[in-house]
């Protein structure tokens, strides 16, 4: 093993050359020197007690805490345009008070899937500086939130289209009609139509986010939406 110590320990230690807190464990691996992905992903699996990174690797998350201002001013900016851009009424505030709650990190928008990272090598980057590994396990549900009465989570059925999740919640009468985000735990994310006219046919996965937008296709208010479904992919425990 090229690594030259491991080191256990409740808090990162700012000297280190790498440190990767595992939330899950509540643990931290802290190396002397930076190290690969690969290196990281070993040991997390070794010490993996609560959720394996092997569980459910589309929901992996590899967070930044470097950058971690950055995604905080981030959501300030998103938060200050939704006041800013939206209209007033009960929709536009149920959004303001579902993005304030969200935690969100500076999330590497890599492959955290064990298979990939061994078996290529641009997938096994050097990694130096504090980071957080998320791993969460696989929900037996997807989430509806956006311009919605209330966030809902709803059950996960391979067979359900786009389309018969969203008949199931009570939506704002401002949203749009034919259009929706879906956002994937591994951070991608699609506006896909849904409509009869205009139907994608979106594959959903477990973990998986819809969030319902504005009744509008301007460009202003579609680089909003993808602003804002960018935080998702950055929330911690997606879901």
């Amino acid at each position: 093993m090229a690594l030259l110590s491991l080191l256990l320990s409740p808090i990162t230690h700012a000297e280190n050359q790498l440190s990767v807190l595992l939330p899950a464990e509540q643990i931290t691996l802290s190396y002397p020197q930076p190290v690969r992905l690969e290196q990281v992903f070993n040991d997390a699996i070794s010490h993996s007690k609560a959720t394996s990174p092997l569980e459910f690797p589309l929901a992996n998350q590899l967070i930044n805490l470097d950058k971690q201002t950055q995604a905080e001013e981030f959501k300030q900016n998103v938060l200050t345009q939704i006041v800013q851009q939206l209209r007033v009424n009960n929709s536009k505030q149920s959004l303001i008070k579902q993005v304030t709650n969200w935690q969100v990190g500076y999330r590497e928008l890599i492959s955290l899937d064990f298979d990939v990272i061994r078996s290529q090598a641009n997938a096994n980057p050097m990694l130096s500086g504090n980071f957080e590994f998320v791993t969460n396990k696989r929900s037996a549900t997807i989430s509806i939130e956006g311009l919605v009465v209330q966030p809902q989570a709803l059950k996960f059925k391979a067979d359900s289209s786009l389309s018969d999740y969203i008949q199931q919640v009570n939506e704002s009468d401002n949203v749009h009609p034919s259009y929706a985000w879906v956002i994937y735990p591994d951070g991608h994310f699609v506006r896909a139509g849904y409509a009869i006219w205009n139907n994608e046919n979106i594959q959903l996965t477990p973990n998986s986010v819809i969030f319902l937008g504005s009744n509008s296709d301007s460009a202003e208010t579609i680089k909003l939406e993808e602003q804002i479904v960018t935080l998702i992919t950055m929330r911690k425990n997606a879901q």
